[in-house]
Formats: structure tokens, C-alpha cells, sequence
């Protein structure tokens, strides 16, 4: 694409903010190099390009004006394809404001398009913890009326932080496991005071999402980090969750032996009939040439596992948190520590060295691209129509499931985007009782077939 293009497009997907809302966002946002907004325009518009459902059918039922006016606060990885959500939200009417849900995961030239765009942002790449806590409160003191969020990071310092403001939330839309754990934990302590919308567990997302997304994106973040092949290496996988276990399939498919390890006897057991082996943590990690972390929890992998560990093992993290391995105790342990190549960090402890990828920040981000554009277009068709949802429709405060008639639109949406048909059923085909019970059976239950 030629940049004269690149910019046209840019232009055209922005020609709905104003000068004075393009002036505002420049204004007041925290980035790191305006200069950059060229090759985010570009980013944006090749994510476009790639989200069919989003910039289709989402932009359509949007357009009704729900939206319209309304503040609405997106913290997700800031990069490309959560840059083309915010755009098709403020597209949408909403006044939109953006910042990274993680230290390490916004993409400066994204944040540096979306300013153009006229969308307020306030995040950088590699910010410390202090900044990016400054960052999210910055983002609360817009006073959004609704949240897309992960890992409910934006809403648990709001109710911390702002709690005024908190309680003038009218909806949260949740995009993680860990997320929506967080908000169900906030409603049994009747801290939930708004309808919020488990966009994690819709179908669309994570049967998608967190299993081939994840799945695909971990394994290509290890292997360009590490320049290593993945056929023929152990490989255990802390966490068979969905995913945890899309890590696994697409390792095993690339020839690896893996491991899964899980507290959850069910999910141990699918991990045996899905053909893995399964054992306990630190029976694991004694022949692991790569050890996963999916746990969606805090320090899987923590000081009492190090000794386990052998010459040359690798750590990943692909859960929610930066410390499921506690890379602070293993710096405290560590005679040496070296930053070998960019992403990989070796860690010498009793004469062993191990290795960790981006520092134990999430791998398939901070070390690579994130999940394939195509997967993305149907989460954040979730979560779109998820803050749709809320905008436009009185619900009572509490966790509520996504619409499962807007999850098969979306399906159906994405199947018609390949030019796919599916099959239908025929009149006939009903498997219904009055062709089993005859009329006089009806009759006696005072009803009619």
C-alpha cells in the first residue's frame, strides 16, 4: 500500500472527527511520539481490512444511535486491531477514550493514529507500573458511562480510586477469564453496582479467541523470540483452560511433547484424552525444555518451583498476569542476570541458568504481534455489540451472559465474509414430540401438540 493511499484511508476513516476533536485529543493524551501517526494509520487500516464483521455487520447495527453522545472508555492491548474498535465506536457516535491494559502491550504508532483520529489516548510503550497506573486513572477521570475492559483492570481502580465516578458507571463490557472472575468476585460483595456483560464468555470469543488466538500467536511469539524450532521439545503447560489448551494443540501439532498441568481434576482429565501427558508442577518441569504459564492467576511458577528447574529451561507467560512467574523472587535469587537477546533474559541461580521471554509480561504481546487479525474481528464484534447491549437495554446491576442470538449473528456474519453457506434444517427434520406422543396423550396433560 502506498502511502498516498495509506493517508486516504486514514482521512476517510476519521472524516467524522472534527478539528476541534482532533485539537482536544492532542491536547490532553499521553503518547510517546506523535510523529509515528503515519505508520499507525496503516496498522489501522490492514486490521480493517482484515475484520469483515466489525467494519460490516458491527458498524450496522451500531448506527442506530445508541451510542450516540456517549463516553465510552476502551482499555484493551493497545494496538491495531483494538485501534480499529475504538475507531468504528466513535464512528458510532461515541465520544471514546483509550489506554493500554498493560504495561508492555500499546503499539506507539497505533496511539499516535488514534490522536489523529480524534480519540484521546493515554498509554506508551514500556511504562513503568507507576505510569500505567496514572494512565488508567487519567482514563477515569473522563467519567466514562461505559467500559470495555481486560481483565477489569480500568473498573477495579475506578472503584478504588474514583468511587464517585464508579457508581456513575452504567455498564461494563469484560474481555478476559480473569476479567469477568473479578467482576463476579465484586458482585457476591455486592460491589457491582451496574450490569456488566461477560463478553469472555461468549462463544464468538472464546471458543476463538483464547484457544486458536492464543494458541497461534504464544507459539509464533516464542519461536521468533528464540529463533528455535518446536518439534521434538517438552513443552509443559501450566493452565488447560481454553488457553491453555489452544498453547497445547498448537505445540503438539508442531511436534512437540506436551505436558499439562492443572489443579482442576476435569481439565486434567480432558488434557489426557486430548493426548497430553499430565502430571504435578514440579514433577513436570524436571525434563521441560519450555514451560507456559496460562493460568489467568498470580505466581504459578514462584520461588518453591526454581529448584525443579534445569540447565537451559525456557518461561513464557500467556495468562493475564505479569507475575504468573514470579520474576521478582528470581531476580532476588540470581547471581547473574543477562539480556541474551532482545525478549530473552538468562537467569543464573546455583549455577543454573534459565530463561525468561519479555520479561513475564504476556508473550504473544510483548513479544510479538497478539492474536491474528481475523480471530480479533470476532471478539471485538463481541465486545462492540456487547457495549451495544448495555447502551440499549435496561439491565439490572450484576454479571449478565452476551445475547446468544447475537453470538450465531456474528457467526453467521463471519461464515457469509468467506462466502460460506451452511446447511439448514427441513421441516421434517424436527425431532418434536407429536411424533411420538399421539393427541389423546396431549390431551390428558391439558394441552394441545
Amino acid at each position: 500500500m502506498t502511502k498516498k493511499a495509506t493517508s486516504s484511508a486514514a482521512n476517510m476513516a476519521s472524516s467524522k472527527a472534527t478539528d476541534e476533536q482532533i485539537s482536544q485529543a492532542r491536547e490532553r493524551s499521553r503518547i510517546a511520539d506523535p510523529s509515528q501517526a503515519e505508520s499507525g494509520h496503516q496498522a489501522i487500516e490492514w486490521a480493517r481490512r482484515s475484520s469483515p464483521v466489525l467494519d460490516t455487520f458491527v458498524r450496522a447495527k451500531l448506527s442506530d444511535g445508541a451510542l450516540t453522545g456517549r463516553r465510552v472508555a476502551v482499555v484493551v492491548h493497545l494496538e491495531a486491531k483494538t485501534a480499529f474498535l475504538a475507531t468504528v465506536l466513535a464512528d458510532a457516535g461515541a465520544t471514546v477514550v483509550a489506554a493500554g491494559s498493560n504495561p508492555w502491550s500499546t503499539r506507539d504508532n497505533v496511539a499516535a493514529a488514534l490522536v489523529e483520529r480524534g480519540i484521546e489516548v493515554h498509554s506508551t510503550r514500556g511504562s513503568t507500573n507507576e505510569m500505567w497506573e496514572a494512565d488508567l486513572i487519567r482514563v477515569a477521570d473522563c467519567d466514562p458511562e461505559f467500559i470495555i475492559d481486560d481483565g477489569a483492570e480500568l473498573t477495579i481502580r475506578m472503584a478504588r480510586d474514583r468511587p464517585e465516578a464508579y457508581q456513575r458507571l452504567l455498564g461494563v463490557s469484560e474481555e478476559t477469564t480473569t476479567g469477568v472472575a473479578r467482576l463476579t468476585e465484586l458482585q457476591r460483595l455486592g460491589r457491582l453496582p451496574m450490569p456488566t456483560v461477560a463478553a469472555n464468555d461468549a462463544a464468538c470469543k472464546h471458543l476463538f479467541d483464547n484457544r486458536y488466538g492464543t494458541g497461534q500467536s504464544t507459539v509464533q511469539a516464542i519461536l521468533a523470540l528464540t529463533n528455535l524450532r518446536m518439534s521434538g521439545k517438552r513443552v509443559v503447560v501450566v493452565g488447560y483452560g481454553w488457553v491453555g489448551r489452544g498453547v497445547a494443540t498448537y505445540c503438539h501439532q508442531l511436534g512437540a511433547r506436551v505436558t499439562a498441568v492443572e489443579v482442576d481434576p476435569i481439565r486434567a482429565l480432558e488434557a489426557y484424552t486430548d493426548g497430553h501427558q499430565v502430571s504435578d508442577l514440579e514433577t513436570a518441569l524436571g525434563s521441560a525444555d519450555f514451560v507456559i504459564t496460562a493460568t489467568g492467576g498470580i505466581r504459578a511458577l514462584t520461588a518453591r518451583h526454581f529448584d525443579a528447574l534445569t540447565e537451559g529451561t525456557i518461561m513464557a507467560n500467556v495468562g493475564h498476569h505479569d507475575h504468573e512467574i514470579d520474576t521478582p523472587a528470581l531476580r532476588a535469587e540470581s547471581s547473574e542476570i543477562t539480556e541474551i537477546r532482545p525478549g530473552v533474559t538468562a537467569y543464573t541461580r546455583n549455577g543454573i541458568t534459565t530463561y525468561v521471554l519479555a520479561e513475564g509480561a504476556l508473550v504473544n504481546i510483548a513479544g510479538g504481534l497478539g492474536h491474528p487479525t481475523e480471530i480479533m474481528d470476532l471478539s471485538f464484534s463481541v465486545q462492540a455489540l456487547g457495549c451495544h447491549y448495555l447502551a440499549s437495554t435496561d439491565l439490572e446491576p450484576g454479571v449478565h451472559a452476551f445475547p446468544p442470538e447475537l453470538d450465531r449473528a456474528i457467526a453467521s456474519a463471519k461464515l457469509a465474509s468467506r462466502g460460506i453457506t451452511i446447511e439448514k434444517l427441513g421441516d421434517d427434520q424436527s425431532d418434536t414430540l407429536s411424533e411420538i406422543l399421539d393427541a389423546d396423550t396431549f390431551e390428558s396433560w391439558g394441552t394441545k401438540p
